[in-house]
């Protein structure tokens, strides 16, 4: 056989075998990319994270990589700083997109005391579908702040395509789902477990007006952290600990500006062994002095 015959035959065969991959390669589902580009350059970097089927909903997350030294704020900030906004109206055939906010690190300066996070952060975003057959599209806009010795308004704008059928595997997907893990855990004032809000009593201290919050707390589980929030998220200062454990029990006290209780109400957030809970206090909920 002459080598140019061979070199055709040859040829056939090839074709003849890429031709099937190619048909399967153009029929195969492209699966959206996990993560959008990292966007941000002073202080912080943000970004949007998918990572597949959540609990009755999609599971992605803003991922937030800070600089060293450099901090961001929980969703009530405390005496200074700024709350964040991320604003997902724009995305497409998305429902709703609601962003939960993992326990923040308590900072205490000249300033006053503040809730943060640093190094990195990652918000999971629990994302509904209007039509959950057909790919969403994820569209984030956010004004966050960041500080180091002061403080820089940034706004970030990302986008995410999420396909139908899930994300790819990867190290941000397990990020994701590790933080939504570790999220506070809903109870109610009076729960019996073993970390909840026993009860929010009005005392007054020095005539000035002020809560007193008893928690329950694990045995051995060292000192409890309370932070503390108007139900509408506005400002309420710092919990004070001023019973530490005994018995499973504490005590921490929360200045009151004025006299007047926040009129929505209270957020509180207990944290101790590693384990964190959410309690929403309505106004009724409160106990006048005795």
């Amino acid at each position: 056989m002459d080598p140019a015959h061979k070199n055709l035959i040859w040829g056939d065969m090839f074709r003849s075998l890429l031709l099937p991959l190619a048909f399967s390669l153009i029929a195969a589902p492209a699966l959206a990319e996990p993560t959008s580009p990292w966007i941000g350059d002073t202080g912080a970097r943000l970004r949007l994270v998918d990572a597949g089927p959540g609990d009755g909903a999609r599971l992605a997350a803003v991922q937030i990589a800070l600089d060293p030294g450099w901090k961001t704020y929980w969703r009530q900030p405390g005496a200074s700083g700024v709350p964040p906004r991320f604003d997902f109206s724009a995305s497409e055939n998305v429902e709703s997109a609601s962003i939960s906010y993992p326990v923040p690190e308590r900072n205490a300066d000249e300033d006053g005391v503040t809730n943060v996070y640093h190094g990195a952060v990652t918000l999971p975003v629990g994302v509904l579908p209007r039509d959950p057959a057909a790919p969403m599209t994820l569209r984030l806009v956010a004004d966050y702040g960041v500080c180091e010795r002061i403080c820089v308004p940034t706004h970030a704008e990302a986008q995410l395509e999420l396909a139908p059928d899930g994300a790819k595997p990867g190290p941000a997907l397990e990020e994701v789902r590790a933080a939504a893990a570790k999220l506070p855990v809903s109870e109610p004032l009076g729960a019996k477990g073993p970390l909840a809000i026993a009860s929010v009593t009005q005392i007054a201290v020095a005539d000035a007006a002020a809560l007193r919050v008893e928690v329950a707390t694990p045995e051995g589980g060292g000192a409890p952290e309370l932070f503390a929030e108007a139900g509408d998220g506005a400002y309420v200062a710092a919990p004070e600990l001023i019973e530490e454990p005994t018995s499973g029990r504490a005590a921490f006290r929360i200045p009151l500006e004025g006299s007047d209780l926040p009129a929505t109400g209270l957020r509180l957030t207990l944290v101790a062994a590693g384990k964190a809970i959410e309690t929403r206090v309505p106004l009724d909920g409160i106990r006048p002095r005795s």
